[in-house]
């Protein structure tokens, strides 16, 4: 692993690249079969729900997209 050196001027230059930046809320249905399956039921909750909670991938997600025979 790298050394890390720490600044002589006190400046922290993390900030420099790091910033703040918006993160986005949730990840939405972009990327495949698995993350269309969990995004979509994801939106559902949360339009359904005041506090939907953490939505997880579930086996029976991954058995229907194909996602667990890598």
């Amino acid at each position: 692993m790298a050394e890390r050196k720490r600044s002589k001027d006190g400046r922290k230059e993390t900030e420099d690249y790091v910033g703040d930046a918006a993160t986005p809320g949730q990840q939405g249905r972009e990327g495949g079969q698995l993350q269309r399956r969990v995004g979509t039921r994801d939106e559902k909750r949360r339009a359904e729900q005041d506090d939907p909670g953490i939505t997880r991938v579930r086996k029976s997600d991954e058995r229907a997209t194909g996602a667990d025979k890598k």
